[in-house]
């Protein structure tokens, strides 16, 4: 167990602390609970306390100190050990960062090396993702010949590491260039954001438009990925803020931090398509954009929203089909000047680009999308037929729905909601309609749709945090450690996108990495061999003849076989 501070401010009296108590539950993961109210800070000045936070403090170091959380208590102890590390070790290897990880705590009185920290760290997230006690207590005693740190460092170091996270990510980008070149003539951008299980917002986790629709306290992370769908970037802030300028301050910092020179392509889904970021891309940096735009926004005239629906003589649509010969997806473009405008300090600025404009149409997902309005549209008649819901209980569907009409004056008057069919028929009429819009007048139809398609690995990456590397829900409290912690879950998706596109060619892709790391374990024999327990799959077979290893699959595995397959593989030899 932990304890640590929980600030507050209930009401206009101030700030309200309280000692809160970290344990874990067996199955459940990390707990918090109140251990002690301190009360009001200005009380505790009235009482004679002159620094309150100070005195907070002064008695979670005396709770800590008394624990026994330093002492290693390994309830479960296997003799069976994961050696399927040895890939995220030898890529880690390949990057050489460790020196200069040392450099970068030489101030800092640590009783072990930060690089040996972010390693066994990412390698626990991989192996079997959690809270941070759980990786103490059950992962990390049973990965072969890992080094091991006590709950109280692993505390000091996510929280040391995230107080400077974007270091760590610039390090690395250091060396990954120097043996993989980045290319950032087109990058990848897109923001998501996870929960927190608490009720009181706090100067990062805010309430805003959670992604898995809950009520929680937010963080939001924006990712920027290289030409490659390399992650490039992350940037961490406040869940109730937008996303909109994140894409521009990534952008920025990408270009400074690398020295990236030259026209950098942005490419991004409509959440992120505004005037302002348009402006910023062409006018202020001299770059590209291909951005997604909604058919039927309220941002589209009624001009260009015929435009996508119409096909005539000057028109038309292309087909594209699919190597079975069925219609992968239809669509035209054109190029003309079109006016944007935004509001900044309180001033409004109109400019003009010239940009392609392409529609597509995907049969698929049309099917997908009329399949989801004629569910709203039943829910809503369902809600409909209950004469006491409020308009809140409609949810999503409450777009379907008409709540007010005017009357022979012209004035609005409230009546009951009814089906709004104009709406619903718009809406289907639109369904598998797409419109990309782009500054780049010189690629064709085709291409920009493929570019613009590479947002499936961004979109991918992050369902990899989220359930394989289970970024959320978040235990940790303190600002500093939430950002290590996510600092650890993006270098452990750069080291497998790593494996994946410049070792395996695409061929694997990282869930399957992530199984086969998760299952390759061995158990020690009463002679001191090892028992290899990992199942023959197409993925082993696959890293077995690209790397050489002749051994992999072998039942009996000595301690130099392990060895072996943990210090002399770089990506090119066999063991």
């Amino acid at each position: 167990m932990a304890y640590f501070l929980k600030k507050t401010k209930p009401s206009k009296k101030g700030e309200y602390l309280q000692i809160y108590e970290s344990k874990y539950i067996p199955g459940k993961g990390c707990r918090n609970h109140s251990y002690k109210v301190l009360g009001y800070v200005s009380d505790l000045i009235d009482k004679g306390i002159k620094d309150p936070i100070k005195y907070a403090k002064d008695i979670i170091k005396k709770l800590n100190d008394d624990s026994d959380n330093s002492i290693p208590q390994i309830g479960d102890y296997s003799s069976s050990k994961n050696v399927g590390y040895f890939l995220l070790k030898a890529m880690i290897d390949n990057l050489n960062v460790d020196n200069d990880l040392q450099l970068m705590t030489l101030r800092k009185q640590f009783k072990f090396k930060i690089s040996d920290f972010i390693r066994s760290m990412i390698y626990s997230q991989i192996i079997n993702p959690g809270s941070k006690l759980k990786a103490f207590e059950k992962v990390m005693p049973n990965i072969y010949d890992i080094q091991l740190f006590s709950y109280d460092q692993i505390l000091d170091g996510i929280e040391y590491i995230g107080s400077d996270y974007q270091k760590y990510i610039e390090l690395f980008n250091y060396h990954i260039e120097k043996i993989y070149p980045r290319d950032t003539k087109k990058v990848y951008f897109d923001c998501t954001n996870y929960y927190f299980e608490i009720d009181l917002e706090d100067e990062l986790r805010k309430k805003g438009p959670s992604k898995e629709n809950r009520k929680c306290p937010i963080i939001s992370q924006a990712l920027l990925l290289d030409s490659n769908q390399i992650p490039l970037g992350m940037n961490l802030f406040p869940g109730n803020e937008s996303e909109k300028p994140y894409l521009r301050k990534s952008i920025e910092d990408l270009k400074e931090r690398f020295n990236v020179v030259g026209k950098v392509i942005q490419v991004a889904d409509k959440g992120l398509n505004c005037a302002k970021n348009i402006y910023a891309a062409v006018r202020e940096a001299s770059d590209g954009y291909i951005f997604s735009k909604s058919v039927h926004g309220k941002n589209l005239s009624n001009i260009e929203k015929e435009w996508v629906l119409t096909e005539n003589d000057y028109n038309i649509f292309h087909d594209v089909i699919s190597k079975d010969g069925k219609l992968k997806y239809r669509y035209k473009e054109t190029i003309d000047k079109f006016e944007y405008s935004f509001t900044e300090d309180g001033r409004k600025q109109t400019f003009t680009v010239k940009e392609k404009r392409i529609v597509t149409y995907n049969p698929s997902l049309a099917k997908k999308q009329k399949k989801e309005i004629l569910k709203e549209v039943e829910k809503a008649k369902t809600k409909l037929s209950i004469k006491s819901a409020s308009r809140e209980e409609f949810g999503d569907c409450i777009k379907y729905l008409s709540f007010e009409s005017k009357d022979k004056t012209g004035n609005k008057i409230k009546i009951n909601p009814s089906l709004n069919m104009d709406k619903i028929n718009e809406d289907l009429s639109y369904a598998g309609y797409n419109l990309l819009v782009t500054s780049e007048l010189d690629k064709n139809a085709q291409e920009i749709y493929e570019i613009y398609h590479g947002l499936w690995r961004i979109e991918e990456s992050f369902r990899i945090m989220k359930t394989y590397l289970e970024a959320r829900p978040v235990y940790l409290q303190k600002e500093e450690s939430i950002y290590g912690h996510f600092l650890i879950c993006y270098l452990s998706l750069v080291v497998l996108r790593l494996l994946e596109l410049k070792v395996f060619n695409d061929e694997l892709s990282s869930s399957e990495l992530i199984s086969f790391i998760r299952e390759y374990n061995v158990t020690e024999t009463p002679e001191k061999n090892y028992i290899n327990n990992a199942i023959r799959s197409e993925t082993y077979l696959k890293i077995k003849s690209t790397l050489g290893l002749s051994k992999l699959g072998n039942l009996y595995l000595t301690k130099k076989n392990l060895d072996n397959l943990l210090n002399d593989v770089d990506l090119n030899t066999s063991f």
